[in-house]
Protein backbone atom coordinates (compact mmCIF):
# COMPACT_ATOMS: atom_id res chain seq x y z
CA UNK A 1 0.00 0.00 0.00
CA UNK A 2 1.39 3.32 -1.06
CA UNK A 3 1.45 6.17 1.66
CA UNK A 4 -1.37 8.35 0.22
CA UNK A 5 -3.08 4.21 0.90
CA UNK A 6 -2.28 4.02 4.60
CA UNK A 7 -3.07 7.62 5.41
CA UNK A 8 -6.86 7.25 3.73
CA UNK A 9 -6.90 4.05 5.92
CA UNK A 10 -6.34 5.59 9.56
CA UNK A 11 -9.66 5.76 11.14
CA UNK A 12 -11.30 9.20 11.34
CA UNK A 13 -14.28 10.73 10.48
CA UNK A 14 -15.69 10.55 6.79
CA UNK A 15 -15.71 13.13 4.18
CA UNK A 16 -18.91 14.56 4.04
CA UNK A 17 -18.30 17.59 1.29
CA UNK A 18 -19.36 16.93 -1.81
CA UNK A 19 -15.96 16.08 -3.48
CA UNK A 20 -16.02 13.06 -0.80
CA UNK A 21 -19.58 12.03 -2.83
CA UNK A 22 -18.05 11.70 -5.56
CA UNK A 23 -17.33 8.03 -7.63
CA UNK A 24 -13.81 6.83 -6.82
CA UNK A 25 -14.11 7.81 -3.32
CA UNK A 26 -15.89 5.07 -0.81
CA UNK A 27 -16.77 7.26 2.63
CA UNK A 28 -17.78 4.87 5.33
CA UNK A 29 -18.26 5.87 9.30
CA UNK A 30 -14.92 5.08 11.18
CA UNK A 31 -13.02 3.38 8.07
CA UNK A 32 -12.39 6.12 5.25
CA UNK A 33 -10.48 4.67 2.09
CA UNK A 34 -10.33 6.09 -1.51
CA UNK A 35 -9.53 4.17 -4.64
CA UNK A 36 -7.38 6.53 -6.29
CA UNK A 37 -7.66 6.54 -10.31
CA UNK A 38 -4.64 9.16 -12.14
CA UNK A 39 -7.66 9.56 -15.09
CA UNK A 40 -10.31 10.60 -12.06
CA UNK A 41 -9.22 14.14 -11.27
CA UNK A 42 -12.40 14.05 -9.20
CA UNK A 43 -11.24 11.26 -6.99
CA UNK A 44 -7.77 12.94 -6.33
CA UNK A 45 -9.81 15.94 -4.89
CA UNK A 46 -11.84 13.79 -1.92
CA UNK A 47 -8.38 12.20 -1.69
CA UNK A 48 -6.96 15.61 -1.05
CA UNK A 49 -8.93 16.39 1.37
CA UNK A 50 -8.99 13.23 3.47
CA UNK A 51 -5.12 14.29 4.47
CA UNK A 52 -6.20 17.05 5.26
CA UNK A 53 -8.90 15.36 7.83
CA UNK A 54 -6.27 13.13 8.79
CA UNK A 55 -4.11 15.80 10.28
CA UNK A 56 -5.03 17.08 14.13
CA UNK A 57 -3.10 20.42 15.27
CA UNK A 58 -1.21 20.48 12.21
CA UNK A 59 0.65 16.90 12.48
CA UNK A 60 -0.52 13.71 10.88
CA UNK A 61 -1.99 11.05 13.26
CA UNK A 62 1.16 8.77 12.66
CA UNK A 63 3.32 11.67 13.94
CA UNK A 64 1.64 12.30 17.05
CA UNK A 65 3.63 12.25 20.10
CA UNK A 66 1.94 11.61 23.67
CA UNK A 67 3.77 14.72 25.19
CA UNK A 68 1.38 17.01 23.86
CA UNK A 69 -0.59 14.79 26.43
CA UNK A 70 2.07 16.56 29.28
CA UNK A 71 2.14 19.77 29.06
CA UNK A 72 1.10 21.30 32.60
CA UNK A 73 -0.38 24.40 31.20
CA UNK A 74 -2.62 22.28 28.82
CA UNK A 75 -3.81 19.91 31.98
CA UNK A 76 -6.22 22.51 33.65
CA UNK A 77 -8.09 23.48 30.52
CA UNK A 78 -8.31 19.86 29.04
CA UNK A 79 -9.50 18.49 32.16
CA UNK A 80 -11.41 21.14 33.62
CA UNK A 81 -9.66 21.64 36.95
CA UNK A 82 -9.73 24.50 38.96
CA UNK A 83 -6.25 26.46 39.30
CA UNK A 84 -5.75 26.92 43.06
CA UNK A 85 -2.78 29.09 44.37
CA UNK A 86 -2.86 27.56 47.79
CA UNK A 87 -1.22 23.96 48.91
CA UNK A 88 -3.88 21.12 49.21
CA UNK A 89 -4.88 20.31 52.46
CA UNK A 90 -3.68 17.17 54.05
CA UNK A 91 -4.62 14.76 56.63
CA UNK A 92 -7.80 12.87 56.97
CA UNK A 93 -11.17 13.27 55.31
CA UNK A 94 -13.91 13.81 57.60
CA UNK A 95 -16.73 11.52 57.15
CA UNK A 96 -19.94 13.34 55.77
CA UNK A 97 -22.10 11.60 58.65
CA UNK A 98 -19.92 13.09 61.14
CA UNK A 99 -19.91 17.05 59.57
CA UNK A 100 -23.98 16.57 58.84
CA UNK A 101 -24.31 15.49 62.50
CA UNK A 102 -22.43 18.85 63.25
CA UNK A 103 -23.99 20.78 61.54
CA UNK A 104 -27.29 20.30 62.60
CA UNK A 105 -26.18 20.67 65.99
CA UNK A 106 -26.29 24.31 66.75
CA UNK A 107 -23.97 24.52 69.42
CA UNK A 108 -21.33 21.68 68.10
CA UNK A 109 -20.98 24.01 64.96
CA UNK A 110 -20.97 27.34 66.45
CA UNK A 111 -17.63 25.41 68.70
CA UNK A 112 -16.52 24.11 65.00
CA UNK A 113 -16.66 26.89 63.28
CA UNK A 114 -14.71 29.11 65.79
CA UNK A 115 -12.02 27.04 66.08
CA UNK A 116 -12.03 26.97 62.01
CA UNK A 117 -8.94 28.65 60.00
CA UNK A 118 -8.78 29.55 57.02
CA UNK A 119 -5.96 29.87 54.16
CA UNK A 120 -4.99 33.27 52.71
CA UNK A 121 -3.46 34.74 49.58
CA UNK A 122 -2.30 37.89 50.60
CA UNK A 123 0.51 40.67 49.50
CA UNK A 124 3.67 40.36 51.15
CA UNK A 125 5.83 43.23 51.43
CA UNK A 126 7.22 43.06 47.48
CA UNK A 127 3.37 43.05 46.63
CA UNK A 128 3.25 39.72 45.63
CA UNK A 129 0.99 36.50 46.68
CA UNK A 130 1.72 35.33 49.47
CA UNK A 131 -0.10 32.09 51.63
CA UNK A 132 -0.90 32.76 55.34
CA UNK A 133 -3.09 31.42 58.03
CA UNK A 134 -6.11 33.28 59.77
CA UNK A 135 -8.42 32.26 62.65
CA UNK A 136 -11.77 33.64 63.20
CA UNK A 137 -10.23 36.46 64.92
CA UNK A 138 -7.66 37.61 62.55
CA UNK A 139 -9.36 37.42 59.85
CA UNK A 140 -12.48 39.38 60.10
CA UNK A 141 -9.33 42.03 59.50
CA UNK A 142 -8.19 41.76 56.42
CA UNK A 143 -10.37 43.62 54.14
CA UNK A 144 -11.25 42.31 50.84
CA UNK A 145 -8.61 44.16 49.09
CA UNK A 146 -6.07 42.61 50.36
CA UNK A 147 -7.04 39.18 49.42
CA UNK A 148 -6.15 37.68 46.60
CA UNK A 149 -8.42 34.62 45.11
CA UNK A 150 -7.54 31.68 46.02
CA UNK A 151 -8.24 29.68 42.76
CA UNK A 152 -9.29 30.36 39.52
CA UNK A 153 -11.62 28.65 36.78
CA UNK A 154 -10.49 27.30 33.43
CA UNK A 155 -12.09 27.28 30.38
CA UNK A 156 -12.02 23.79 29.12
CA UNK A 157 -13.24 21.68 26.14
CA UNK A 158 -17.35 20.86 26.21
CA UNK A 159 -16.92 23.10 29.44
CA UNK A 160 -21.14 23.73 30.74
CA UNK A 161 -20.12 26.59 32.68
CA UNK A 162 -19.56 30.17 31.66
CA UNK A 163 -16.70 32.04 33.56
CA UNK A 164 -15.58 35.33 33.04
CA UNK A 165 -14.36 38.41 34.74
CA UNK A 166 -15.88 41.78 36.18
CA UNK A 167 -14.91 45.06 37.36
CA UNK A 168 -15.50 45.48 40.77
CA UNK A 169 -15.19 48.34 43.20
CA UNK A 170 -11.66 48.87 45.11
CA UNK A 171 -10.79 51.26 47.69
CA UNK A 172 -7.33 50.30 47.66
CA UNK A 173 -6.57 49.59 44.10
CA UNK A 174 -7.33 52.36 41.35
CA UNK A 175 -8.84 49.10 39.09
CA UNK A 176 -9.81 45.81 40.09
CA UNK A 177 -11.64 42.48 38.42
CA UNK A 178 -12.32 39.13 39.57
CA UNK A 179 -13.13 35.81 38.15
CA UNK A 180 -16.57 34.87 38.33
CA UNK A 181 -17.03 30.86 37.93
CA UNK A 182 -19.92 30.57 36.30
CA UNK A 183 -22.85 32.59 34.86
CA UNK A 184 -24.97 31.75 37.84
CA UNK A 185 -22.38 33.53 39.60
CA UNK A 186 -21.66 37.27 37.54
CA UNK A 187 -25.15 37.17 37.37
CA UNK A 188 -25.79 37.40 41.25
CA UNK A 189 -22.67 39.24 41.74
CA UNK A 190 -24.17 42.13 39.42
CA UNK A 191 -27.12 41.97 41.43
CA UNK A 192 -25.62 42.62 44.56
CA UNK A 193 -23.49 45.68 42.73
CA UNK A 194 -26.57 46.87 41.72
CA UNK A 195 -28.34 46.72 45.22
CA UNK A 196 -26.25 46.99 47.72
CA UNK A 197 -23.38 49.45 46.34
CA UNK A 198 -20.31 47.50 48.16
CA UNK A 199 -16.78 49.91 48.33
CA UNK A 200 -14.94 46.34 48.21
CA UNK A 201 -15.18 43.18 46.35
CA UNK A 202 -13.17 39.75 45.59
CA UNK A 203 -14.08 35.91 45.10
CA UNK A 204 -12.98 33.03 45.85
CA UNK A 205 -11.25 34.99 48.94
CA UNK A 206 -10.02 32.49 51.35
CA UNK A 207 -10.39 29.00 52.40
CA UNK A 208 -12.31 27.36 55.24
CA UNK A 209 -10.90 24.43 56.84
CA UNK A 210 -13.12 22.69 60.15
CA UNK A 211 -11.72 20.24 62.40
CA UNK A 212 -13.85 16.78 63.06
CA UNK A 213 -13.16 14.27 65.56
CA UNK A 214 -11.78 11.86 62.59
CA UNK A 215 -10.67 14.87 60.24
CA UNK A 216 -11.13 17.81 58.50
CA UNK A 217 -13.72 19.42 55.65
CA UNK A 218 -13.04 22.77 54.05
CA UNK A 219 -14.91 25.05 51.42
CA UNK A 220 -14.11 28.17 49.62
CA UNK A 221 -16.79 30.54 49.63
CA UNK A 222 -17.60 32.62 46.74
CA UNK A 223 -17.97 36.30 47.16
CA UNK A 224 -16.93 38.73 50.63
CA UNK A 225 -18.12 42.11 50.29
CA UNK A 226 -17.40 45.01 51.86
CA UNK A 227 -19.73 48.17 52.51
CA UNK A 228 -18.83 51.78 53.40
CA UNK A 229 -20.50 51.61 56.99
CA UNK A 230 -18.55 48.53 57.77
CA UNK A 231 -20.52 45.66 57.01
CA UNK A 232 -19.46 42.52 55.81
CA UNK A 233 -20.84 40.24 53.68
CA UNK A 234 -20.09 36.53 52.58
CA UNK A 235 -22.32 34.81 50.21
CA UNK A 236 -22.14 31.19 48.07
CA UNK A 237 -23.97 31.49 45.49
CA UNK A 238 -25.00 27.83 43.68
CA UNK A 239 -28.02 26.43 41.89
CA UNK A 240 -31.50 25.13 43.40
CA UNK A 241 -31.33 21.46 42.78
CA UNK A 242 -27.90 21.34 44.65
CA UNK A 243 -29.28 22.63 47.55
CA UNK A 244 -30.68 19.32 48.10
CA UNK A 245 -27.72 17.96 48.77
CA UNK A 246 -27.65 16.97 52.08
CA UNK A 247 -23.80 17.22 52.27
CA UNK A 248 -23.47 20.92 50.77
CA UNK A 249 -26.06 21.96 52.95
CA UNK A 250 -23.90 20.81 56.07
CA UNK A 251 -21.22 22.62 54.61
CA UNK A 252 -23.34 25.54 54.03
CA UNK A 253 -24.60 26.02 57.34
CA UNK A 254 -21.10 25.59 58.81
CA UNK A 255 -20.26 27.87 56.05
CA UNK A 256 -22.37 30.63 58.43
CA UNK A 257 -21.93 29.76 61.64
CA UNK A 258 -18.32 30.88 60.42
CA UNK A 259 -19.09 34.10 59.25
CA UNK A 260 -22.16 34.67 62.50
CA UNK A 261 -18.40 33.73 64.54
CA UNK A 262 -16.84 36.48 62.37
CA UNK A 263 -19.78 39.10 63.03
CA UNK A 264 -20.20 38.42 59.08
CA UNK A 265 -23.49 38.50 56.98
CA UNK A 266 -24.16 34.93 55.12
CA UNK A 267 -26.06 34.29 52.33
CA UNK A 268 -26.71 31.71 50.11
CA UNK A 269 -28.13 32.85 46.70
CA UNK A 270 -29.44 30.41 43.79
CA UNK A 271 -30.15 31.07 40.40
CA UNK A 272 -32.09 34.39 39.19
CA UNK A 273 -35.05 34.62 37.09
CA UNK A 274 -34.89 35.26 33.47
CA UNK A 275 -36.51 38.50 33.67
CA UNK A 276 -34.05 39.74 36.48
CA UNK A 277 -31.05 38.41 34.52
CA UNK A 278 -32.16 40.66 31.86
CA UNK A 279 -32.61 43.53 33.55
CA UNK A 280 -29.26 42.98 35.76
CA UNK A 281 -27.51 42.48 31.89
CA UNK A 282 -29.41 45.43 30.44
CA UNK A 283 -28.12 47.85 33.31
CA UNK A 284 -24.76 46.78 33.74
CA UNK A 285 -24.07 47.02 29.76
CA UNK A 286 -24.99 50.74 30.36
CA UNK A 287 -22.75 51.87 32.99
CA UNK A 288 -20.23 53.60 30.62
CA UNK A 289 -22.80 55.23 28.03
CA UNK A 290 -22.68 58.74 29.15
CA UNK A 291 -20.75 61.15 31.01
CA UNK A 292 -22.83 62.84 33.89
CA UNK A 293 -22.74 64.60 37.33
CA UNK A 294 -24.31 61.84 38.88
CA UNK A 295 -24.98 63.76 42.37
CA UNK A 296 -26.66 66.66 40.29
CA UNK A 297 -28.70 63.95 38.40
CA UNK A 298 -30.04 62.36 41.40
CA UNK A 299 -30.60 65.68 43.29
CA UNK A 300 -32.93 66.78 40.27
CA UNK A 301 -34.81 63.76 39.98
CA UNK A 302 -35.26 63.44 44.03
CA UNK A 303 -36.35 67.36 43.51
CA UNK A 304 -39.43 66.10 41.63
CA UNK A 305 -42.77 66.25 43.12
CA UNK A 306 -44.68 63.56 42.57
CA UNK A 307 -44.24 59.32 41.72
CA UNK A 308 -41.41 59.59 38.84
CA UNK A 309 -41.66 56.79 36.22
CA UNK A 310 -38.76 55.98 33.63
CA UNK A 311 -40.55 58.35 31.33
CA UNK A 312 -40.86 61.40 33.76
CA UNK A 313 -37.28 60.60 34.73
CA UNK A 314 -35.76 60.49 31.18
CA UNK A 315 -37.37 63.82 30.62
CA UNK A 316 -35.75 65.75 33.29
CA UNK A 317 -32.56 64.53 32.65
CA UNK A 318 -32.78 66.16 29.25
CA UNK A 319 -35.09 63.98 27.21
CA UNK A 320 -34.76 61.23 24.97
CA UNK A 321 -32.11 59.80 23.91
CA UNK A 322 -29.92 61.33 26.07
CA UNK A 323 -32.16 61.61 29.11
CA UNK A 324 -32.46 57.56 28.92
CA UNK A 325 -29.05 57.18 28.63
CA UNK A 326 -28.17 59.40 31.59
CA UNK A 327 -31.03 57.04 33.66
CA UNK A 328 -29.41 53.43 32.80
CA UNK A 329 -26.25 55.15 33.87
CA UNK A 330 -27.55 56.11 37.42
CA UNK A 331 -29.09 52.58 37.82
CA UNK A 332 -25.98 50.66 36.74
CA UNK A 333 -24.38 52.71 39.33
CA UNK A 334 -26.82 51.78 42.36
CA UNK A 335 -27.98 55.37 42.94
CA UNK A 336 -31.34 54.96 41.45
CA UNK A 337 -33.42 51.65 41.31
CA UNK A 338 -36.18 49.92 39.95
CA UNK A 339 -38.18 46.66 40.05
CA UNK A 340 -35.98 44.01 38.64
CA UNK A 341 -38.22 41.03 38.49
CA UNK A 342 -40.67 42.51 36.22
CA UNK A 343 -39.93 44.29 32.79
CA UNK A 344 -38.91 47.60 32.61
CA UNK A 345 -41.18 50.09 30.91
CA UNK A 346 -42.41 53.98 30.67
CA UNK A 347 -44.10 53.80 33.51
CA UNK A 348 -42.08 51.77 35.36
CA UNK A 349 -41.47 53.62 38.94
CA UNK A 350 -37.92 54.18 40.37
CA UNK A 351 -36.82 54.65 43.70
CA UNK A 352 -33.66 55.47 45.69
CA UNK A 353 -33.98 53.25 47.96
CA UNK A 354 -30.98 50.55 48.01
CA UNK A 355 -31.20 47.11 49.54
CA UNK A 356 -29.53 46.52 53.30
CA UNK A 357 -27.55 43.74 53.99
CA UNK A 358 -28.35 41.96 58.19
CA UNK A 359 -25.91 43.06 60.29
Amino acid sequence: MTVLGQLLGVRHPPDTTKAGRLPGFGAKRGTCRAQILTTNPEGLTAAIVAIEHARVNGALLGERSNIMRKLESSVPHRLGRRTNFIPAVGGTVALWADVMNTSMDADRAAEVARAATATVLTADSAGDPAVSTADMTTLPLLEPDQLFAVRRPASHKGMTNYISRMVVPSQRHESKAVWCESFNELSNLRDLMLTTRPVQVTTQPFRIEWVFSAGTRNHVPDFLLRYADGRTLLVDVTTESKTEDPRLAAILRLTRASAEAMGWAYEVRTELSPQRVRNINFIHASRRDTLQDRTAAVRVLRQAHGLVDVQRASELLGGRPQGYARLWDLMAHGLVHVPLDEPIDLDTRISFSCARIAS
